[in-house]
């Protein structure tokens, strides 16, 4: 019989991870780096990054394509599972690092996922249920760190959960387990071992997002994340290969193509209009869909009409990497999609040193055709907009910038917690950052 605490009992937070994973069927000790993940999860409490001359006071966007790749301390666990993320080497990620990112490039509030492979990097694992068992353990490692990352900076980071995808009702339990941590939405790749979000086996998973989102802690929507991953083909025999055709690496182009076969999948199966009240946060500015979005749609003139409206109100897409002011033109001029539906995103970490993050965010500072509501809204009131309700800190971000109220809003079911004050900061772009509400544990300046 597989033991409850197979770690020892005497660490509070490793106690508490062990029994949950264990009454969830989960078995950490698959993993071999179990220990040293469980270990580095304690030592975010512990080992907080001093940022003391990093200044806030400018910042107003929120970032909502971060990932979080490097496990502190070293091993770093998960980086040295996927030494090549789509042909390129894992970049190595830091809190102090990102935090310091955030400040230089006047990012208040960061939204961050975990990126490909997420839970599947295993796929060259040949035994079908030694893969399925790292895969859950992997996906419930990597909520319970992000998460109480999240915890210590309020302030700057919310999360997004993964699930041990394609195993469908495992995924729902990782699910009920991970929303007890207080992620601000789900995040999925592409594909995960060939099956792509709008395959009708994952409905399950879908069908419980959508009758959260109904309920009263939903606020009315649940909000997923598509990032690309690699093409992968399962073949009859369970084994998993990459499809990639071309021998270019993937981020090239590959990201691209598996974004339109993403949001393809989803209108294909009807997933859209099935589950109405699922959101769907979609990377690079859709990729190559807007390309084929009205061939494609030919296929299926009954969906056509109701999948055009919800690209326009329930679709999101982000500004990483060299979307503006071009690529976008495809949304907004091919497709009909309103600025309301653009979000910012950096990529950070994996867009440092692919391309040039300060000149993509200036294509979208500078582009002409935006009015200054318009830049202002892609920057963060869309971001605000699509996470009312889930991310606290920015109801603060929207009193500081909209209303100016002298006292903090708070409510009989939940405080909100100002993250700026009324005071503007000497150069006129930001507001003063104010103390923390005595709820919030507060780590960064």
């Amino acid at each position: 019989m597989r033991k409850m605490y197979p770690f020892g009992d005497t660490n509070t937070k490793w106690k508490q991870i062990q029994h949950e994973a264990h009454v969830d069927g989960i078995d950490l000790t698959v993993l071999p780096f179990a220990k040293e993940a469980l270990t580095s999860i304690t030592a975010l409490a512990e080992n907080t990054a001093d940022i003391s001359a990093l200044s806030f006071s400018n910042a107003r966007r929120i970032d909502t394509h971060t990932q979080q790749v490097q496990i502190p301390p070293i091993p770093d666990w998960f980086r040295t599972l996927e030494l090549n993320a789509a042909g390129r080497a894992t970049p190595s990620w830091s809190v102090k690092d990102h935090l310091k990112f955030m400040s230089d490039h006047h990012i208040a509030h960061s939204v961050l996922s975990v990126s490909t492979p997420q839970s599947n990097a295993f796929l060259d694992e040949k035994d079908q249920d030694l893969r399925k068992k790292k895969t859950l353990a992997l996906a419930r490692l990597l909520n319970c760190f992000v998460s109480e990352l999240c915890k210590i900076y309020p302030e700057r980071f919310s999360w997004l959960a993964v699930m041990p995808l394609p195993h469908v009702q495992e995924s729902v339990t990782e699910l009920k387990r991970a929303f007890t941590m207080g992620p601000a939405g789900v995040a999925v790749l592409t594909n995960h071992e060939s099956v792509y979000p709008g395959d009708a086996a994952l409905d399950p998973i879908w069908q419980f997002l959508q009758e959260r989102a109904t309920s009263e802690v939903g606020h009315g929507k649940e909000i997923v994340f598509v990032h690309p991953t690699e093409p992968i083909i399962k073949l009859d025999n369970g084994r998993l290969i990459n499809s990639r055709p071309s021998p270019l690496r993937s981020g090239l182009g590959e990201f691209y193509f598996e974004t339109a076969r993403a949001v393809s999948s989803l209108t294909a199966e009807n997933t859209i209009a099935k589950f109405p009240n699922l959101h769907y946060r979609i990377s690079h500015g859709a990729g190559a869909f807007p390309d084929i979005s009205e061939r494609f749609l030919l296929g299926f003139p009954k969906y056509s009409d109701a999948a055009r409206e919800a690209y326009k109100t329930r679709f999101w897409y982000d500004s990483a990497g060299p979307v503006w002011p071009k690529q976008i033109k495809g949304l907004t001029e091919g497709m009909g999609v309103p600025v309301s539906q653009m979000v910012f995103g950096t990529d950070y970490p994996y867009g440092i040193g692919f391309w040039d993050v300060d000149a993509n965010i200036r294509g979208l500072a500078e582009v002409q055709w935006l009015g200054d509501g318009e830049r202002d809204a892609v920057f963060w009131k869309n971001a605000r907009d699509l996470w009312r309700g889930k991310i606290v800190m920015l109801e603060g971000l929207e009193d500081a910038m909209e209303t100016r109220c002298v006292s903090p809003v708070v409510s009989a079911k939940r405080p909100i917690a100002r993250a700026f004050s009324d005071e503007p900061s000497s150069d006129g772009k930001g507001f003063v950052v104010n103390p923390a509400p005595a709820n919030i544990k507060r780590r960064t300046q």
